[in-house]
């Protein structure tokens, strides 16, 4: 099982395992987080795409302004390994680019399949809010079969950059947000 930690001051959130044979005993927590500390996540859903082998672990990040923190975006991380996960294979799947009624706060995915889709459901308090208090659900939508790039860390514009290199690019749709393929 996956499960969210967080400790220290400032706080770092993280995702970790928890496992066990028998549901009803107890369970042996994994001594390190599935990804370093410094990429400040928590809340995760899993997707497995069998056509070609690949975990997808969908997550909120934490980010953090003068309004405190908060859930400001879903990203994705890739990996063919359920219990090794490599930070740099990730991409963002929403936040306030591609999200027109949450500009500031997005987080709590969960990912269900429907036929050729997955469908992400996640909450937000709409417009510039940060508020963890009365949120609304969003749908998003990908289209299947989900496939991880395998391409230079590079900006649409060409140049290499030192922040995000990764981005599903986003279409309107009657399911709100609709994020089809990456881009590198």
């Amino acid at each position: 099982m996956f499960f969210s930690a967080a400790s220290g001051t400032p706080m770092k959130r993280a995702l970790s395992i928890a496992r066990t044979r028998d549901l009803n005993g107890s369970w042996q927590l994994d001594s390190e987080p599935i990804l370093p500390l410094a990429e400040q996540i928590e809340n995760s859903a899993l997707y497995f795409e069998k056509r070609n082998k690949t975990w997808f672990l969908f997550t909120n990040h934490v980010g953090l302004d003068n309004r405190g923190e908060y859930t400001d975006a879903l990203w994705v991380y890739w990996s063919k390994d359920l219990v090794h996960w490599d930070p740099n294979k990730k991409a963002i799947v929403l936040d306030g680019q591609n999200c027109t009624w949450s500009s500031d706060c997005i987080g709590m995915p969960s990912v269900v399949q429907t036929g050729k889709r997955l469908a992400i459901l996640y909450d937000a308090p709409g417009a510039k809010s940060v508020s963890h208090m009365k949120r609304d659900v969003g749908l998003a939508g990908l289209d299947l079969p989900l496939v991880a790039p395998e391409c230079p860390r590079r900006h649409p514009s060409g140049n290499r950059t030192q922040g995000w290199s990764r981005r599903f690019s986003s279409r309107r749709t009657r399911w709100g947000p609709r994020v089809a393929q990456f881009w590198c």
